[in-house]
C-alpha cells in the first residue's frame, strides 16, 4: 500500500523509498495481527472482505480487468467488474492465510486440504522419483509446495523475492518448513539441475508473464511465457506434474496431482519439444482458471499489449 503511495517520490529520493518499504511492512504486519486474533476461517473471511472492497480502488485493478478481458472476451463488462472484485477478495484471503499455512496443509482428521493424486503421479511420488511440479496462481498457490512436504517429497521451490526486503523476510518466515528449500528465480537453472541430480524435486509457478519468455498461446493469445519447467523436464528426462489447488470453501482446499504432462518425445527438435510441452501446460492452467476465474491471481499484466481497447473501468 505504501509502495503505491510513495512510488514516484521514491524514484527521486531513495530514503523516502526505504521509508515507504518500512511503512508497507508495518501495515502488512498490522493486517496479519488483525487476522490472527481469530481462527483461520474468520481470518480468511476478513482478508477477503477487505480486499473485495479495497482492490478495485487500486491502480493495479486495470491489470485485472485487462487480463480478464483477454481471457474472457465474450463476458460482459459488468460481469468482469464483478469478477475483478472476487479476484481481489481471493487475494485478500490468501494474504490472510499466510500465518496459518501449516494448519492449512496439516494431514489427518479435520484436514483443511483434500488431496487427490492420479495413479501415474502416485507411482512417481511413492518411488521418490525427482520431478518438476508446477502450479498456477489460483486458489491459494502458496500451499502447493507445503502439500508436497506433507507427502514426504523433498522439494526445492523457485520464488521471486519481493522488492521490499522487509516484506520479503516476513513472507519467507511463514514459508519456512522442514524439507522445503527456496531459491530465488534469478539465474536459478543451474541450481535446479543440481537439485534434480541430487534426487530432489522442483516446484515452480510458471503462469505469469516473463518478458524474456517465448510467445506461447494462452487463452488463444500469444503471451511471453516461462518455458523453464518444460526445459528441465526434457533436459533431465523427468516428469512434469501439474498440481491444481482449488479453493472449495473458507480456508478449505482441494489439491489435485494430475497425470504428468505429455513429454512429446516424438518431437526431435529440443526447442520445439519444450514449446509443445509449455503449450500443453498453458492449456492445463487455462482449464483451471475457466472453472474458477474468481480465484485467479491476475493483478499483474499477463499479455504485453497493455489494456485492450473497450475496457470499462467505471
Amino acid at each position: 500500500m505504501a509502495r503505491i503511495l510513495f512510488r514516484e517520490s521514491a524514484e527521486r529520493v531513495p530514503l523516502l523509498g526505504n521509508l515507504g518499504w518500512w511503512l508497507e511492512a508495518r501495515m502488512l504486519a498490522l493486517f496479519w495481527y488483525w487476522v490472527t486474533r481469530t481462527d483461520v476461517e474468520r481470518a480468511s473471511r476478513r482478508g477477503y472482505r477487505l480486499f473485495h472492497w479495497l482492490g478495485p480502488r487500486l491502480r493495479k485493478n486495470h491489470h485485472v480487468l485487462s487480463n480478464l478481458q483477454v481471457a474472457f472476451a465474450d463476458m460482459s463488462a459488468q460481469r468482469r467488474l464483478t469478477l475483478a472484485k472476487q479476484v481481489w477478495g481471493n487475494f485478500g484471503a490468501v494474504l490472510a492465510e499466510y500465518p496459518f499455512l501449516p494448519e492449512l496443509v496439516r494431514m489427518g482428521p479435520g484436514s483443511r486440504t483434500d488431496i487427490s493424486v492420479s495413479e501415474a503421479s502416485s507411482r512417481i511420488i511413492r518411488n521418490r522419483q525427482p520431478a518438476v511440479y508446477v502450479t498456477a496462481h489460483s486458489g491459494n498457490w502458496e500451499i502447493g509446495t507445503f502439500i508436497m512436504t506433507s507427502l514426504k517429497i523433498p522439494v526445492t521451490t523457485v520464488y521471486s523475492p519481493q522488492s521490499n526486503p522487509f516484506v520479503d523476510r516476513m513472507l519467507q518466515s511463514f514459508r519456512e518448513t522442514p524439507g522445503l528449500k527456496f531459491i530465488p528465480a534469478k539465474n536459478a537453472m543451474r541450481q535446479l539441475v543440481r537439485e534434480l541430480r541430487e534426487g530432489r524435486s522442483v516446484g515452480m509457478l510458471p503462469d505469469q508473464r516473463n518478458d524474456g519468455g517465448d510467445p506461447v498461446p494462452y487463452f488463444g493469445v500469444k503471451a511471453p511465457t516461462i518455458t523453464s519447467p518444460a526445459w528441465l523436464a526434457v533436459t533431465m528426462n523427468c516428469p512434469l506434474i501439474p498440481v491444481e489447488v482449488e479453493r472449495i470453501g473458507e480456508a478449505r482446499f482441494r489439491a489435485v496431482f494430475h497425470d504428468p504432462v505429455d513429454s512429446f518425445a516424438e518431437i526431435t527438435d529440443k526447442k520445439q519439444r519444450v514449446l509443445a510441452i509449455t503449450g500443453e501446460l498453458n492449456t492445463c492452467f487455462e482449464s483451471w482458471i475457466r472453472k474458477h476465474p474468481q480465484h485467479w491471481h491476475c493483478t499483474k499484466r499477463r499479455w504485453p499489449s497493455g489494456v485492450p481497447s473497450g475496457v470499462s473501468f467505471s
